[in-house]
């Protein structure tokens, strides 16, 4: 073969191996193994089933219930409507007490933001991934009151909060409970479209339905009727006060005066009942004469307290005189008062007599003490009744002022409905 031949041949040869490198470079890299090439496949699909919740927006989370006994019966009686309604209930072991300690949250376990972290938690696992967590409490007292709280995850809000009665005996509550719980869930999830105008219209309507206009006249005029005829019974008849209460501890700010009373210009003027806020609720109702009272009476309890005092102190001395003379009888042998032949001396007199004079002085004393005793009950019984007499008085005073009060707060206005028409009347105490 000529080299004239040869040369183009080896060109195409050429061009031919350039071709085959360069598509052999743009393909992509073939796998080394089966097993690579599976993980190609299988790996974007594991992490796109970790990031997707393993719920179908129906999943309830139902924690285990804490309190009375009966709880445990209750969340049964919940997971069994759940499950009748459709959704799919994932039991959790734990209370929410619990949980907030295996998730180390520090606020109060049923708090929004522990509430919160425990629904991230769940989520965790498809296990016991949730949209809502459910969980409740039942008092041990006698009406086994239970709070049930519904949480939703997905907006980490409460959806509904619960608190029936257990404890009532009523056989229809669990029912009633149950499908309550399962009717928040499904209002949580599809929530009721707002009402339009023309609903919003019909539902204005329903408590007080239009009126024509022959009734809206009708109605103004029975309005002014029913005035014309409250002030006529305002003008003619007198507005019963009867029923006014009056507290004088609760009143006592409402009436009480500062500074000093108001001098009568005369025995007819009537006299100035107010307390004095100073004095508190107790001391400001008393009037000077109870002060006098109280003068004398404590005058009196001091009179018998020294004099009985001073009889107790005298007391000494005449025991002591007592015992000498009982002393100089013993040594003598006998008593000289009832035989004259032991009396050779005079000193059994002088003995004797300072057992009268001690006993005099003693006596004088405890009678004094007695008579002032006898004063001072005395005193203090009319201490106590011009005490009565003085909080009396205060009531009817402030009963009289709060009367004045209530007749000019006395307010009256019209009641017209459909079936009734009249006047309604106010007080203000």
């Amino acid at each position: 073969m000529s080299s004239k031949t040869s040369a183009p041949f080896a060109s195409r040869i050429l061009s031919i191996a350039l071709t085959a490198a360069v598509g052999v470079a743009a393909l992509p890299v073939a796998p080394a193994s089966a097993a690579d090439a599976l993980d190609l496949v299988v790996a974007p699909a594991k992490k796109a089933a970790k990031e997707a919740p393993a719920t179908d927006g129906k999943t309830v989370a139902l924690m285990r219930f804490t309190g009375d006994p009966a709880s445990a019966d209750l969340r049964v009686d919940i997971q069994s409507a759940l499950t009748d309604g459709g959704y799919t209930v994932t039991t959790v072991a734990l209370d929410v007490a619990d949980a907030a300690k295996r998730i180390k949250c520090k606020d109060e376990p049923t708090s929004d933001g522990c509430l919160e972290a425990l629904g991230k938690w769940l989520n965790n696992s498809p296990k016991t991934a949730a949209d809502y967590i459910v969980f409740g409490t039942v008092d041990s007292g006698p009406e086994k009151q239970a709070e049930i709280v519904i949480y939703s995850v997905k907006d980490d809000k409460r959806v509904e909060t619960l608190r029936p009665m257990l404890g009532t005996g009523d056989l229809i509550l669990p029912i009633v409970l149950s499908g309550a719980i399962a009717r928040a869930l499904d209002e949580a999830a599809n929530p009721p479209a707002a009402a339009t105008a023309e609903e919003q219209k019909i539902l204005d309507t329903l408590d007080e339905p239009e009126k024509t206009p022959e009734e809206i006249a009708a109605e103004e005029k029975a309005i002014e009727d029913a005035k014309k005829r409250a002030e006529e019974e305002i003008a003619n008849g007198p507005v019963n006060i009867e029923d006014v209460e009056v507290d004088l501890k609760a009143d006592f700010n409402d009436f009480c005066r500062e500074g000093k009373r108001k001098k009568r210009e005369s025995r007819e003027d009537p006299k100035d009942l107010r307390p004095k806020c100073q004095r508190g609720p107790f001391w400001g109702y008393w009037q000077p004469r109870a002060w006098v009272a109280l003068a004398l009476t404590s005058g009196a309890a001091i009179g018998t307290i020294a004099f009985y005092s001073a009889a107790l102190a005298a007391r000494g001395p005449y025991k002591d005189a007592v015992d000498a003379v009982d002393a100089y009888t013993a040594e003598v042998g006998g008593d000289p008062a009832t035989d004259p032949r032991l009396a050779n001396d005079n000193q059994y007199v002088v003995l004797a007599t300072e057992v009268s004079a001690t006993g005099t002085t003693m006596r004088r004393r405890a009678v004094f003490g007695d008579a002032f005793l006898g004063g001072t009950v005395l005193l203090g019984g009319v201490l106590a009744i011009i005490i009565w007499q003085d909080r009396r008085d205060a009531k009817n005073y402030i009963k009289t002022e709060k009367s004045l009060r209530a007749v000019s707060d006395f307010t009256v206005a019209p009641i017209v409905t459909r079936d009734t028409q009249g006047i309604g009347a106010r007080f203000k105490f």
